[in-house]
């Protein structure tokens, strides 16, 4: 008797030859796909423990979502109306959150993503990730663990200067101390060391310095007539980074905005691309940089507002995954309603209709994304062997009925809120939208938690601004809620 089948649906395989099998049912077996095929060949070959009616529903491969950010949910309502959002959260990060933010945090991201269909989710620790003490991945991870869902934990060392400050808090009291690179870096091997890997093959830990550069824009496109040369901390950094993957046989994460690789081209002996690389935004590559992400085999990931040449990198044959890069407002972690976004937003800055159709929006969200994490082999699409992540989307419901093209229905209208059961592991961790999380516990501990956060820090401003502007056709002029001057007296340089 095997463990579970998913009997009666549609089934979107995303295997080799993209099969679409109509009443078919997944026989699944300690974690894994048994096998896939017509519901009569798998009601003849198995007895299940459990078995999930899945009639007028849809069975799609769990979503892969390759780049997204731990802390950012406790925030996307409180950091806003400032021309300083980078300086306003990274700060934050840095010096106003105690350690057990990251569990509280990991809670919340998790259970949305299970909620939204994600199965497998890359969790960079802030904005600029912070990795001065270990702690931070391991509480994310612990927090991804309890809700069931696949933690790719993402962190390394931050932008430059270094030695940096950072902030501890034990309750009130606030400890700052200066931390160099190295300690950065011993941080992260410990990190790796303790966390990829782990979970029984559900938690991983990657190497993600912020940038694949560090002496231009961190955030943002540098003109070519502005590049100068790579510096020696640029060179020192891509060495140490691609040590540490090679030493303990992890795959490499960053940012990357256009003119780094013009840079990068200086010295591609240790350079951050490759088959073992995926590079996010990727935001104004020219020509010549998406030829070199091209030729060196790097994924890139883009989120709906990434403003890359997505139309010449899919042209060039890059890989690319449709990430959330959540999670902040709409979309958030609404897979469905980022490839909606990203569709309308990449045919309307080329000016082509015809470009990402509904097929490849939703490959770059299941097996594009699973090959840009070197996942391939595990997830992605609903294969024997495969790990048996699988969500359901019911159909029968108004907003998706008549339907005569499903991933057209899909892609253009449906909505994590239609997914109704998920499978992780074989694991059955939502059915019929209740999952096995206490949510309410959940969500309580992290409104308290995160109102510590707000009432410590220098966001309070902007968290409790008044927004009852009733009558009114516009927001009146408000003065800068972040007090930037603030923020580069208490420490920080950004």
């Amino acid at each position: 008797m095997i463990d579970l089948i998913l009997a009666g649906g549609t089934v979107v395989t995303m295997d080799k030859k993209r099969r679409v099998l109509t009443d078919a049912s997944v026989a699944v077996d300690c974690g894994k796909i048994l096998y896939v095929g017509a519901s009569g060949d798998v009601r003849n070959r198995y007895e299940a423990k459990r078995t999930l009616d899945c009639a007028d529903h849809v069975v799609l491969p769990g979503f892969v979502d390759a780049h997204g950010h731990g802390g950012h949910s406790f925030f996307r309502f409180a950091v806003k109306d400032t021309r300083y959002w980078m300086p306003a959260m990274t700060h934050t990060y840095f010096h106003y959150i105690d350690d057990d933010f990251w569990y509280y945090e990991g809670r919340v991201s998790a259970l949305e993503r299970l909620r939204g269909g994600i199965t497998t989710g890359v969790c960079v620790l802030g904005s600029q990730p912070r990795c001065d003490s270990p702690v931070f991945a391991q509480y994310n991870a612990k927090a991804y663990a309890e809700v069931g869902v696949r933690d790719i934990v993402c962190t390394g060392p931050c932008h430059p200067p270094w030695p940096h400050n950072f902030s501890r808090w034990s309750g009130c009291t606030r400890t700052v101390r200066e931390v160099s690179f190295r300690e950065v870096t011993d941080s992260l091997e410990t990190v790796i060391k303790t966390l990829n890997g782990t979970n029984g093959g559900k938690t991983f830990a990657f190497v993600t310095p912020f940038t694949v550069v560090t002496s231009v824009n961190p955030s943002g496109v540098t003109p070519k007539e502005k590049l100068t040369a790579l510096t020696e901390h640029d060179k020192f950094q891509a060495k140490e980074m691609r040590r540490i993957a090679r030493e303990y046989g992890t795959r490499i994460h960053s940012d990357c905005f256009g003119g780094m690789p013009e840079l990068l081209k200086e010295d591609m002996s240790c350079a951050l691309v490759g088959p073992d690389v995926h590079l996010q935004h990727c935001t104004r590559l020219s020509e010549d940089e998406v030829k070199i992400l091209a030729d060196s085999g790097t994924s890139a990931g883009v989120c709906p507002t990434s403003g890359a040449p997505v139309d010449l990198m899919l042209d060039a044959n890059i890989n690319m995954a449709l990430t959330t890069d959540g999670t902040k407002l709409y979309p958030g972690f609404d897979i469905f309603g980022c490839m909606r976004q990203f569709q309308q937003n990449c045919r309307s800055a080329c000016g082509d209709p015809s470009l990402i159709p509904d097929a490849k929006a939703l490959e770059m969200v299941t097996v594009d994304a699973a090959r840009a994490l070197g996942l391939q082999n595990l997830v992605g699409s609903i294969e024997p062997g495969k790990q048996a992540d699988l969500i359901t989307v019911d159909m029968l419901t108004p907003k998706l009925t008549p339907c005569f093209n499903l991933l057209h229905a899909l892609v253009q209208n449906a909505s994590g809120a239609d997914i109704d059961n998920v499978v992780i592991a074989g694991d059955v961790l939502m059915h019929n939208r209740k999952t096995n999380s206490d949510e309410k516990e959940i969500l309580l501990s992290a409104q308290r938690e995160a109102g510590k956060v707000i009432e410590r820090s220098g966001i309070r401003a902007m968290a409790h601004m008044d927004e009852a502007f009733w009558g009114k056709a516009r927001k009146p002029e408000m003065p800068e809620p972040f007090d930037i001057e603030w923020q580069r007296r208490d420490g920080g340089h950004y």
